[in-house]
Formats: structure tokens, C-alpha cells, sequence
């Protein structure tokens, strides 16, 4: 029996750990070029919104790993936003793991941030690997088998477009950004949509287009293809070294 000041303390631990990986997350968004308002969108919103969850579903040492993939849910379900009703089944969107995606790429394609050409070839690539790996599974809905794959994948596709193609001022991070994230939303949810709609769940059910298990996976593509490349540019332009002299110019003197 673990007593309850044990407890508060791996929580208390855990919380601190997750909070220093945002802001190093952060950093490194902003370094890479991300505006203030999409570094918020991407780490303090989700952060805030999975934390916010965490009552609701309740951690213990017993059931961690339950515990913290229900809160991932708990909070899928709080944010989906129904739409449209077909019987028993009600098609809608999650305000996280659609909305922001969506927006933030569009923003970026808007603003010419990143070549349309590049993003839509890089998303269909990434949509057409997602699909091969997912399945639906009653409860969960669909599940994306090896999720690290697909963003891995979009990193290393989009190094390969900025050297064949010859663009210097391509940039990477944003377009390994939108292609994993719009890539597995669209792999995993919109193409398997009319599985979902015709399964038979057994009792009326909200199908959320980037909610379910596949919030966690849109959010943690995004991360993967961010991280796969932090690891491609730092061997080329020293991101970390860029990094540590952001954090020095910000540090009080």
C-alpha cells in the first residue's frame, strides 16, 4: 500500500517532468519558427486541457498507465463537438485535435510559411501510410498501430524535398508540422469515416474527427515529426546551440 504523501510526490514529480519537456518544446518551436500564438496552441492549451482532466479521471500508482490514457480520452470527450446525426451514430470534431492542427496549417499556407505543392504531397504520403496502419476497436474507435512511423516519415520526406528540389529557405519543422498532423487526421479519421458511421457500436455514439485515441495520436505525431526534425537540422544548423543562446539572451542579468 503506497502511502498518500508518496503518491503527491511521483504526481507532483511527473507534472514537473512533463512541464520542463514543454518548455523545451517551446523553445524549440519558437526557434524553429513558430509563431507565439500557434507555440501556445500546440503546448499550453493541450497541456492545460489535459490537466484539467486529471480530477475527472484520477491517477494511482496502481493504474497509472489506465489513468493517464483515460485522461488523454476524458479530455478527447470533453472538447468534441457534435455535428451531424446519421441514426444512432453523431458525426462531429474535437476542438483539439481537429481545430488546432487544421487552423495552424492553414495559417501557415495562408501566409505562403510553407509551399502548398510540398504540403499537399507530404499529406497524401503520410494519409496513405496512416491508413495502412489503423484499425477500429470497439470502445476506443480507431487506433493507430506504430503512430511514430508516419511522422518520422514526414520529417525525413520533407528534408529530401528541400535538397532535391533546391529549397534553401524551405522550412522543415513546419512542413513536417502540417503534413504528419493533417496526414494522420486524415489516415486515420476522414478515410475510415464510413467505417466508423456503418460499425455497429451497440448504443448511440459520438464519432469525433480527431477525438478518441486519435487526439493522442495527432498530438503526438505532431511532437514525433518535430523531434525526428530537431535531429535532422541540429547535424546541419545547430538548433541546440541556437537554443542555448536564446535561453542566455532571456535569462535576468
Amino acid at each position: 500500500m503506497v502511502e498518500p504523501f508518496g503518491i503527491s510526490l511521483l504526481i507532483f514529480i511527473l507534472i514537473f517532468f512533463i512541464l520542463i519537456l514543454a518548455g523545451l518544446l517551446g523553445l524549440y518551436l519558437h526557434v524553429a519558427g513558430f509563431t507565439l500564438v500557434e507555440v501556445l496552441l500546440l503546448v499550453a492549451f493541450p497541456l492545460l486541457a489535459y490537466f484539467a482532466a486529471l480530477p475527472v479521471v484520477g491517477i494511482t500508482i496502481n493504474g497509472l498507465t489506465r489513468g493517464i490514457f483515460g485522461t488523454v480520452l476524458a479530455t478527447a470527450k470533453v472538447f468534441d463537438l457534435p455535428i451531424v446525426h446519421f441514426g444512432r451514430i453523431v458525426i462531429g470534431v474535437n476542438a483539439v485535435g481537429f481545430f488546432i492542427p487544421t487552423m495552424i496549417t492553414l495559417n501557415m499556407l495562408l501566409h505562403k510559411r510553407i509551399p502548398w505543392k510540398q504540403f499537399c504531397l507530404l499529406a497524401v504520403i503520410i494519409a496513405a501510410v496512416t491508413y495502412l496502419y489503423t484499425f477500429i476497436q470497439p470502445g476506443l474507435g480507431v487506433v493507430v498501430f506504430l503512430f511514430t512511423i508516419p511522422p518520422i516519415l514526414a520529417s525525413g520526406i520533407a528534408f529530401m524535398l528541400r535538397r532535391m528540389k533546391g529549397l534553401s529557405n524551405l522550412n522543415t519543422a513546419l512542413l513536417a508540422y502540417a503534413g504528419a498532423t493533417i496526414g494522420v487526421l486524415v489516415g486515420a479519421d476522414l478515410l475510415n469515416l464510413h467505417k466508423l458511421a456503418n460499425h455497429d457500436w451497440g448504443k448511440p455514439t459520438l464519432v469525433s474527427i480527431g477525438g478518441g485515441s486519435i487526439l493522442d495520436a495527432v498530438f503526438l505525431a505532431g511532437i514525433v515529426a518535430l523531434f525526428a526534425d530537431f535531429v535532422f537540422r541540429n547535424r546541419e544548423e545547430n538548433i541546440l546551440g541556437r537554443m542555448v543562446r536564446v535561453l542566455r539572451e532571456a535569462w535576468p542579468r
